[in-house]
């Protein structure tokens, strides 16, 4: 055990290893209760003593989600229980160099999780290895890891919740709420905030997108892994009372209460019980509110010059970095496996839906991905999750990153993953964490230890605001490729092939003639069970 004293917070025991010092279960905001807007924590400086040697309690969300996200990578990793709370949930982790000189370049995490699932003290995202790489670098950085609220806490909104003082989008505003007290307290810890990055996976990706759009922009710098906003999607507000209307129901609330009686009630009910009773088949997304979140912007705009209109954020984020799995679609398996017996008929059903009623537009799909009655069972499910992957995964890569020229960079994870199970030989979704964090490389080969060694160092020197690579240029394309069909260091391609970087064409050809949005609505609608 260690201390350091900050100017602000005071004395903070923390831990000391190695040459790291690490803080964890800092509060970072208050809650007065479950549904409350966050409070951003304040110091009192002198004469006070902060604990932060132990993990503060996560977000309410099952208890299962840790092995789930593990049983993704297919690589498990000791861990022990980690215990949750409704209101001392909004904590972070830090890890910054025993010593340096000069304001540090800082990054914040957000995991992903679907919104229900996640936490900052799970293993996986343990951030000794990789500020120790950042060290052994010499471009040290700060690294730091983010709760918010999931779930019924964090994305339950109706009408009624906001008569009743409940703000929409809770878990984006404790987001809000982390990057502030960061703004106000890391030059304390030796960071630079002028120089922040907001990483986020799959839904952390999400949410970095959708921070986009507010005119208070509270870092520089963005990495969106595997999940864009054009992957999860924010919902209307008549789609959120309907998401409500079914949640009252399944809790056995009176919608005939008053709005401050139905917050009330929601606010009796033990977390246990809302976990056990609201499943991941209701949609608790963010949601269009004005605020946060002014639009559900599509594929044509954000390819359009007028995109700052709608996402302001994107003059005020001076650099990004877009990045995708070969297999990104692989998660969607969680989601359509309980109906797996009748994947292709309604997978059809919702192409013709919400695409075209021309089996002649459609029947190019069929074929190209074999979709078909025809289709072995065994293949159904994997060739349809691949045709996710590329229009929900792959393309928004492509497509947000045109909307920063000459500030993007792109890279596309190949990696094969070593471990037994459904998907290994595929470079699954968050399998590019699994490398970048470090924390796998003791069961992984030597080729693909230095694989996620150079992943890291590219993420590391972005960081630091240096180019890992060359940026991506909207006519000649250009990404860095990890994996096949590169050696353990990787490879830059530069190529309009996107059979060059291991991605397939026929979306492309696909997407101009149909249209992003609508095959991208018939697949929301499909994996919704619609």
């Amino acid at each position: 055990m260690a201390s350091y004293i900050h100017p602000q917070l005071g004395n903070i025991k923390h831990l000391l290893s190695n040459g790291i010092r690490h803080f964890r279960g800092l509060k970072y905001a208050s809650l007065e209760h479950a549904f409350a807007v966050p409070r951003i924590q304040q110091g009192n400086g002198e004469g006070r003593t902060i604990d932060a040697t132990h993990f503060g309690p996560t977000a309410v969300s099952p208890p299962m989600g840790c092995d789930m996200e593990l049983s993704l990578i297919q690589k498990p990793l000791p861990h022990k229980t980690f215990p949750m709370s409704t209101t001392e949930c909004l904590n972070l982790n830090m890890s910054i160099p025993e010593n340096h000189s000069g304001a540090l370049p800082v990054f914040i995490f957000l995991h992903g999780g679907g919104y229900t699932i996640g936490s900052n003290a799970w293993p996986q995202y343990d951030l000794a290895r990789l500020i120790q790489l950042s060290q052994d670098m010499k471009k040290p950085v700060i690294g730091i890891t983010i709760n918010y609220r999931l779930g019924v806490y964090g994305f339950l909104d109706s009408s009624n919740l906001r008569k009743a003082g409940v703000n929409p989008n809770r878990g984006l505003q404790d987001q809000q709420a982390a990057l502030k007290w960061i703004q106000e307290n890391i030059e304390g810890f030796g960071g630079d905030p002028k120089r922040v990055t907001l990483i986020g996976e799959s839904a952390g990706g999400v949410s970095g997108t959708l921070h986009i759009q507010s005119e208070e922009l509270l870092f520089q710098q963005l990495v969106a892994m595997g999940g864009t906003s054009l992957l999860l999607k924010p919902l209307s507000p008549p789609v959120s009372e309907i998401m409500y209307a079914s949640v009252l129901e399944r809790l056995q609330i009176d919608s005939k209460q008053s709005p401050e009686d139905q917050l009330k009630s929601l606010l009796a009910i033990t977390p246990e019980t809302i976990l056990s009773s609201v499943g991941p088949d209701l949609s608790l997304l963010p949601v269009i509110d004005g605020n946060i979140i002014t639009s559900d912007i599509k594929f044509a705009q954000w390819s359009s010059p007028n995109i700052a209109a709608a996402a302001p954020g994107i003059k005020r984020c001076r650099r990004v970095m877009f990045g995708d799995c070969q297999f990104d679609g692989s998660i969607m398996a969680f989601v359509l496996m309980p109906r797996k017996d009748n994947l292709v008929e309604s997978f059809q059903t919702a192409m013709k839906a919400y695409v075209s009623d021309k089996p002649t537009d459609l029947e190019p799909i069929y074929k190209e991905y074999d979709i078909s009655s025809g289709t072995p069972s065994e293949n159904v499910m994997k060739n349809i999750l691949r045709f996710i992957n590329d229009v929900q995964f792959y393309i928004p890569v492509v497509t947000m990153a045109k909307a920063w020229p000459g500030s993007a960079f792109v890279y596309h994870f190949n990696e094969r993953n070593p471990w037994e199970g459904p998907h290994k030989g595929e470079a699954n979704h968050i399998l590019d964490v699994a490398f970048l964090f470090q924390n796998f490389n003791d069961y992984l080969e030597v080729d693909q230890v230095k694989s996620a060694q150079r992943f890291g160092r590219d993420i590391i020197t972005f960081v630091n605001g240096e180019d890992p690579y060359p940026k991506y240029n909207p006519q000649s394309g250009g990404a860095q490729v990890y994996g096949s069909p590169f050696g353990p260091q990787g490879g830059f391609v530069i190529s309009v092939n996107p059979a060059d970087y291991g991605r397939r064409a026929f979306v492309w050809q696909l997407g101009s003639k149909l249209g992003w949005d609508k095959l991208s609505t018939a697949l929301d609608r499909f994996i919704a069970g619609i």
